[in-house]
């Protein structure tokens, strides 16, 4: 699933209705959009979704009259790439960059400490 990396922005809000469902119609995924405040016409969805079949990021399930779409790229790996292309882009590659511009921002104390814990968890894990 290469073609993850070349993802747009609305086929990943797409994704990202088929991922909060677990699978979805055009029409529900079309709704889903709408409600979010979209202006894609559901022709455009149903298009966008096809593509996704294409390179293999969703499967159909066409036993029904309305065909139903289920995503096969997991989000978790998605954001992978997506955090990996923003280092990359803005970071020079530096995962210790991207992570020091995160704490810089507003966190709150409750925020940090849960963030310190991840880092305990991970270290304790490399030990």
């Amino acid at each position: 699933m290469s073609e993850s990396r070349s993802l747009g922005e609305r086929e990943l809000d797409i994704l990202q209705e088929l991922w909060k469902r677990g699978s979805a119609t055009v029409g529900e995924v079309h709704a889903g959009l709408v409600a979010d405040g979209s202006e894609l016409a559901y022709n455009t969805v149903q298009t966008m979704l096809n593509r996704l079949e294409q390179k293999g990021i969703v499967e159909r399930d066409a036993s029904d009259r309305a065909h139903r779409y289920r995503p096969r790229l997991k989000q978790r790996t998605a954001a992978g790439g997506a955090i990996r292309r923003l280092t990359q882009r803005w970071f020079e590659g530096s995962a210790e960059a991207l992570a020091s511009r995160l704490v810089e921002q507003d966190l709150g104390d409750e925020e940090l400490d849960r963030l310190q814990k991840l880092i305990d968890q991970r270290r304790r894990g490399k030990a």
